[in-house]
């Protein structure tokens, strides 16, 4: 009986000993920032790390941090208008954790729909949108939707089938098309732009493209216009408008525990619309 108990008691300790590692990291960036203010202004933006120096993206301007605890990388730093910060995809020692500093959210491995949610990303397609998606196809079943945007039966979407496992990409020359079948617990990765479909880095898809315009927004987990949901893994969605990245969704915890997606550009959650809940797993 003691033995899980005092494991867990470590596990506990070693995490919360990593947060307050990025906790400390976190004020000293936020020290740096108050001590350039003194002399420069400090723009707001994305910053790359790299050791003790922050380099806002886009731009030479770089920032130099004096923190002397566990070694803590983070993909970016993001410094926003009243000077606060926040830290994603952070390691402590090499190790990724769950735990976003200035950000009142946990991140999640992936949520995973039961087939009755969706999410509404707000975002109305159009020519030049693209679409990444990393997903698990473990519960895909019959006739259901991973993501789509459509209106009177025009739009596009990408629908997976059980049976025939269709990729249906709506007014394209074809209709749809398609490419065998999505394997059971296989992890894909697709790349959706105009009439080219890429999965897992190989170009599935390439015809001529036809020119049209869409009319309602991109639905994650389904369309709830013609009552299509899908069942399936999510790690993560993005949305790109002219190769700028607008939408960076990833599953996440809010402050009361509840399952739902985090967009980190505009620091918004997207929660669903559906009936049921979300199931998920933690990082471990």
């Amino acid at each position: 009986i003691a033995v899980p108990i005092i494991l867990d008691i470590i596990g506990d300790t070693k995490r919360e000993s990593k947060k307050r590692s990025i906790d400390l990291y976190g004020k000293s960036i936020e020290l740096a920032i108050a001590r350039k203010s003194i002399t420069d202004e400090v723009p707001v933006g994305n910053y790359k790390t790299s050791g003790n120096t922050l380099t806002l993206e886009d731009n030479d301007f770089s920032l130099d941090v004096e923190y002397d605890g566990a070694r803590v990388e983070c993909d970016f730093v993001q410094i926003h208008d009243d000077m606060t910060i926040g830290l994603d995809d952070c390691k402590v020692d090499g190790k990724k954790v769950d735990y976003s500093y200035g950000d009142n959210y946990i991140v999640l491995e992936y949520l995973e729909s039961t087939g009755e949610q969706y999410i509404n990303t707000e975002v109305i397609p159009n020519n030049n949108t693209k679409v990444f998606i990393s997903m698990n196809s473990a519960n895909i079943g019959n006739d259901k939707c991973i993501f789509g945007s459509r209106w009177d039966m025009s739009g596009f979407f990408l629908d997976s089938y059980i049976s025939v496992n269709k990729l249906r990409w709506h007014n394209s020359p074809k209709g749809h098309y398609d490419f065998g079948s999505f394997q059971k617990n296989t992890d894909y990765d697709i790349e959706i732009y105009q009439n080219q479909i890429v999965i897992n880095g190989v170009l599935e898809l390439n015809e001529s493209y036809t020119n049209y315009e869409w009319s309602n927004q991109i639905y994650l987990f389904g369309i709830p216009s013609i009552n299509r949901h899908g069942a399936f893994i999510l790690y993560s969605f993005k949305i790109y408008d002219n190769d700028i990245l607008i939408r960076d969704f990833i599953p996440v915890l809010d402050k009361d525990g509840i399952p739902c997606l985090y967009e980190k550009i505009e620091k918004k959650f997207y929660y669903n619309q559906g009936t049921g809940e979300f199931k998920y797993k933690t990082l471990d």
